[in-house]
């Protein structure tokens, strides 16, 4: 198995991500699951507190007799190396904190900070913001109000790489981390004046873990390029050989959803790099029954997942249903949005196998299956949670924790009962 060596460079990424702390584990699904911090926080979008999880144990998931046969890959796709076109994104924000009667009686004091944000579009994280058209990293100094910062319990981080999105219909998108999960448009903005500093602004509100709360008012300027500035290679343009971890490449084509995963929908795209150091297609995984799980290193369930697919593989071959397990692996319960070193796959890869594919995760799990798994089984989120997917790539089921692989057998089963199989 090849190192990974500059994974970066694969994907044609620019910007980094930023780690919160903390602890909290929690409960959930069949046989629990680790709970996670989410990507905001008190303030205006700095990282939470958030929780690692018990480390787990197996013997390598790669065990359990003969498995599946997967179609090969005869080689690489059509067409040449191209170039995409991206954009430059910049900000001045400012926020104005309104502290209320009981912050007041503890101290608080009203007050102001500012950021300036300049960076790019960036290239394969559609899957952060369904539906938008500019997803971008941008390095946000703070340039004023350190002090306010820390007072509504957030860390006056000189600068860090935020996530800023826009949809065509101007809706403006903000997390304070890189990758980090856009799911509600902060603010609408004119479209028609890229180009020039387009005016933003936006409210919330937020409590103090300190008692009281406050009301957070942002208002500011963007700009983005009324026509793309830079140049970059396709980061998504065709393979040239076949997988070298072997794996199929079946991708049917098809318009990318607009929004992120439901059941019946398509599951939502996305290339991520593996052991091989090579970007994978999830879309390549068509044409047998797909168990996406999104999973973090230090998350005991998600290990106890990893440690014993192996039987449960056979076991549906044996039963003519051919079933891939694959792996989007974060960087740990206290930053589930980042993407992980490259020793920690390695390491994931050298305990539990790599027959199937486990890929380095860059939000993906964090943006998308919060959401789709708690509106589906009305439980919180949490590690591992598992989405199954049939083999014309339409998404049909997702839980919340694990059990056993039996739970996910008999949900594949009652599926392919069903027709649902091809």
């Amino acid at each position: 198995m090849r190192r990974i060596g500059r994974w970066a460079a694969v994907l044609g990424l620019c910007g980094g991500a930023c780690a919160g702390a903390g602890g909290g584990k929690g409960a959930g699904g069949a046989g629990g699951a680790d709970t996670a911090p989410g990507d905001g926080g008190a303030g205006d979008g700095g990282a939470g507190d958030g929780g690692a999880g018990d480390g787990g144990a197996g013997d390598g998931g790669g065990d359990g007799g003969s498995g599946p046969v997967y179609d090969t890959c005869p080689g690489g796709e059509s067409g040449g190396p191209g170039s995409v076109a991206l954009s430059a994104v910049a900000g001045d924000i400012t926020w104005a904190i309104d502290f209320d009667a009981a912050a007041e009686a503890l101290g608080k004091v009203d007050c102001t900070y500012r950021r300036t944000a300049e960076g790019m579009q960036v290239q394969a994280h559609g899957h952060l913001c369904p539906g938008c058209d500019l997803v971008a990293a941008v390095d946000a100094t703070l340039v004023e109000g350190a002090a306010c910062v820390e007072s509504i319990g957030s860390a006056a981080t000189a600068v860090r790489t935020e996530t800023w999105a826009l949809d065509p219909a101007g809706g403006f998108y903000r997390s304070g981390v890189f990758p980090g999960p856009l799911r509600e448009a902060l603010a609408a903005v004119d479209r028609a004046g890229a180009g020039g500093d387009v005016p933003v602004a936006w409210e919330s509100t937020a409590t103090l873990d300190t008692g009281g709360g406050f009301t957070l008012r942002a208002a500011g300027t963007l700009r983005w390029d009324a026509a793309p500035s830079r140049s970059a290679p396709d980061a998504l343009g065709p393979r040239a050989a076949a997988y070298a971890c072997g794996w199929e490449c079946n991708d049917p084509g098809g318009a990318v959803p607009s929004v992120g995963l439901e059941t019946g929908g398509r599951l939502y795209p996305g290339r991520f790099v593996d052991a091989c150091g090579e970007g994978v297609d999830l879309w390549d995984f068509a044409g047998s029954w797909l168990v996406v799980d999104t999973a973090q290193p230090d998350c005991g369930p998600c290990r106890a997942m990893a440690a014993s697919h192996g039987p449960f593989v056979a076991q549906m071959a044996a039963e003519g249903i051919r079933v891939r397990v694959v792996t989007l692996l974060g960087a740990g319960l206290s930053a589930p949005w980042a993407t992980p070193e490259v020793g920690v796959l390695d390491a994931w890869v050298a305990e539990y196998g790599d027959d199937q594919p486990v890929l380095l995760d860059r939000g993906y799990g964090a943006a998308l299956f919060p959401p789709y798994a708690e509106g589906e089984t009305g439980e919180s989120f949490g590690y591992p949670t598992w989405v199954v997917v049939d083999p014309s790539l339409t998404v049909r089921a997702v839980n919340v924790g694990f059990g056993s692989w039996d739970d996910v057998a008999a949900v594949i089963r009652t599926l392919e009962a069903g027709g649902a199989g091809g």
